[in-house]
């Protein structure tokens, strides 16, 4: 099971995840108490917004020079549950591109997640600051992993992405962006 999830996935490459260099968006999870587009703050400023999966799917897609297309049949997984962690929440490392039937075994504790985060650790170097170092999963070095192809330039492709655009996600983090230093 494990090996068929690994050759019907696709990791962030390395060397994107290198050159990106952080999280792509300043943004958590939205929920029930915290609405999709409201402002998260910290000592009084405005760090962020709560969003939706959107963010993290372009974070891995603009961060590969992805502009969007046709993802039918797949989805968009996190590999740690930080999802009020803004510095991981659209963080390419922490993000998988999955077949949609088989997305259930990364959920939380499901049977790849162990796999996942291991990778994530190892070839980025790369876990969110609350949680502590994994554990290298037995089986793990049977697996062969499969990459999108890196980008170039991906902060700049991002860049164009953001100014390209103009929906009501874009025009309240463009200006967060811009205060943060990451545009």
């Amino acid at each position: 099971m494990r090996r068929i999830f690994a050759e019907t996935s696709w990791l962030p490459h390395p060397e994107t995840v290198r050159k990106v260099g952080g999280a792509v968006f300043p943004t958590a999870r939205a929920r029930k108490n915290c609405p999709r587009f409201t402002e998260i703050h910290r000592e009084g400023k405005v760090v962020g917004i709560y969003d939706d999966n959107t963010t993290p799917t372009w974070a891995l897609l603009w961060s590969h020079g992805i502009a969007s297309g046709n993802r039918v049949g797949l989805t968009f997984a996190h590999v740690w549950t930080v999802a009020d962690d803004i510095e991981s929440y659209t963080h390419p490392a922490n993000l998988a591109i999955v077949p949609e039937c088989l997305a259930g075994l990364t959920d939380k504790t499901g049977p790849v997640t162990s796999f996942l985060r291991w990778h994530a650790w190892r070839t980025y170097g790369w876990k969110p600051l609350s949680v502590v170092e994994p554990e290298i999963p037995a089986g793990y070095g049977d697996i062969r992993w499969n990459y999108l192809e890196p980008c170039e330039a991906p902060r700049s492709y991002i860049a164009e992405r953001i100014a390209k655009l103009d929906n009501e996600r874009l025009r309240l983090l463009r200006p967060i962006m811009r205060s943060l230093g990451v545009l």
